[in-house]
């Protein structure tokens, strides 16, 4: 049985119609739509069907429009209520399902809400004899795989042969059975395609942007980057909405039973958008690169992996095919169709629509799993160990050009001194010779050269300033006298923990001996341009290890020294 808030009271027969919207309360197009309509001034009352009360606020609409929506608490499975709320309606739109906030993710659940749920809406809107539908889905429906969509229209992609995911083939589902309802029992429909559609309080867009900020993955690029893809902001979908229930009604034959793609016509760069995305919540911009093939075969292993497992991957996870696509492909969709017959124009400029989804996150509680203060996007711990300078830049291979160009300089100069048959000084002169000779040759050179300007190698190149020197002497007597303090304390005898850890230091020293020092040189390299980084992306997993692993060796050393006689635990403790 449906339960109301109090609606719009009104005596005799009202002026202008009713209208319904489904999921005004759980999804965030349908809170943007149910203000929008009830603003729009074409309406006398706007109801909105929803099963589960908001997880956000909405919008706040004017005053007096905020008198027009009321809540109406149904269920799509039941077929009674939707009856009692659609009676009276003019017009119904129907927002995706599969993003209501009220299922619970199984397929069996996105399948009755969505699928049944769409059935017996259009069944009672033919019953009841509701002039138009609008059902608003995804352009996911028709961009699968890893081949580029670029300005698309929409009588040149179809739909796939097979879907990546079990939300993609639902939603092509609803729009079939919406377009095959158009015409039956005088009802007329069409079906809007927003392409990642985005805005205030956003919970599924933004949420994952939030955990691919937060994952392992949170430093990288997948692909080049230069991938684009249309955003849209949510006020420009729902006007799409009021477009195409006003189209249908004044312009059916052209309308009714197609499909639109609605975008903010300004195609960005996938990971621009991310990373203005990211910068907000306080997130350094990825800059390294990975390759997408690399990441799409682990990702594909993995699918096939949960397949055969009897599991269904109704998400998508960041090792998932689909995020991948999403990540490193082009899809950019052209808007002409649903200019020309439904005079769509976006209201809200991409830019605007940012900064409005930027602007709302100090509204939010920490609902993303994201400390803005000192969580996970915040300065590493890496980065501080490393002094957050020029080290920490060149070891978290911030800037690859300059990293690799370390990198070069540094594998030459250890094959110059060790891994040559000369001896160091021998090497050390001649390097000193090429130098030399390479500076000569450059001071001679007059400052244009083939129209290329010479810059000259001044003095100050060569010179260590005070304060470096001052600093760098200054650290060298700290790490002296912190060396005596920590012997005076170990002579004193009372501190075993400062014991056990000078014979483990002693005893590494002894292990790093064993090897060769051109071995043991290569090692350290080689693992300063690799510890660092990786101690930086699997930081939450290593610090809870090495956590685990301090409370094991804890509780070992204390059933040790439990077991010890009363005399040496006295003498221990």
């Amino acid at each position: 049985m449906a339960t109301a808030e109090p609606g719009p009271s009104s005596t005799g027969a009202p002026r202008k119609p009713t209208c319904v919207v489904t999921f005004g309360r759980s999804t965030l197009l349908g809170r943007h739509l149910a203000a929008a309509l009830a603003a729009s001034g074409r309406w006398s009352a706007v109801a909105v069907l929803d099963p589960s009360p908001s997880s956000s606020p909405p919008p706040p609409p004017a005053p007096p429009a905020s008198q027009l929506v009321y809540h109406l608490a149904v269920d799509l499975s039941d077929p009674a209520a939707i009856v009692s709320a659609l009676t009276g309606a003019a017009a119904v739109f129907h927002v995706d399902p599969t993003s209501a906030a009220s299922s619970d993710g199984s397929f069996l659940s996105l399948h009755r809400v969505a699928v049944e749920g769409t059935r017996r809406l259009l069944a009672v809107c033919r019953v009841l004899r509701v002039g138009r539908v609008v059902y608003t889905g995804s352009a996911d429906v028709v961009a699968a795989g890893a081949r580029d969509v670029v300005n698309s229209d929409e009588d040149s992609t179809p739909y796939p042969d097979k879907f990546g995911n079990a939300v993609s083939e639902l939603r092509a589902q609803v729009e079939m059975m919406v377009l095959a309802a158009d015409g039956v029992d005088g009802m007329r429909t069409c079906v809007l395609r927003p392409s990642n559609l985005f805005g205030p309080r956003d919970s599924t867009l933004v949420r994952f942007v939030a955990g691919y900020a937060r994952s392992s993955f949170g430093k990288f690029v997948i692909g080049s980057g230069r991938n684009m893809s249309d955003f849209t902001y949510v006020e420009n979908v729902a006007h799409a909405n009021i477009c195409a229930e006003q189209a249908l009604s004044s312009n059916a034959a052209s309308v009714a039973g197609k499909t639109f793609f609605v975008t903010n016509d300004e195609p960005i760069e996938t990971w621009e958008f991310m990373n203005c995305i990211m910068e907000a919540m306080g997130c350094q911009r990825p800059r390294i690169n990975l390759p997408a093939k690399m990441l799409l075969f682990a990702a594909l292993f993995s699918n096939m992996i949960h397949h055969r497992l009897g599991f269904q991957m109704l998400s998508t996870p960041l090792l998932h095919p689909d995020t991948i696509y999403f990540l490193s492909c082009t899809r950019t969709f052209n808007t002409s169709k649903a200019r020309r017959l439904l005079g769509y124009y976006p209201i809200v400029s991409l830019e605007d629509g940012i900064m409005r989804t930027v602007g709302s996150f100090s509204e939010l509680p920490d609902n993303f799993g994201l400390s803005r203060q000192q969580g996970s996007c915040g300065s590493s711990k890496a980065d501080r160990l490393l002094g957050s300078g020029t080290a920490a830049d060149i070891l978290l291979w911030r800037d690859e050009k300059r990293t690799f160009s370390y990198v070069t300089v540094l594998f030459l100069l250890f094959y110059w001194f060790l891994l040559s048959d000369r001896t160091f000084i021998s090497s050390a002169a001649k390097i000193l010779l090429v130098i030399s000779f390479a500076l000569f040759i450059h001071g001679v050179l007059p400052p244009q050269v083939f129209g290329f300007t010479v810059e000259k190698v001044t003095s100050d190149y060569f010179e260590v300033s005070h304060s470096a020197l001052r600093n760098s002497l200054m650290c060298l007597a700290s790490a002296w006298n912190g060396g005596i303090r920590k012997l005076r304390v170990l002579a004193e005898g009372d501190d075993w923990s400062i014991l056990l850890k000078v014979l483990a230091f002693l005893y590494s020293i002894k292990l790093m001996l064993n090897f060769q020092f051109r071995v043991l040189v290569g090692l350290v390299l080689a693992s300063l341009f690799i510890v660092f980084i990786v101690y930086e992306q699997c930081e939450e997993e290593i610090d809870s290890f090495f956590t685990m692993a301090s409370v094991k060796i804890k509780w070992l050393a204390d059933r040790v020294v439990g077991n010890l006689p009363a005399s040496l635990k006295a003498y221990i403790s």
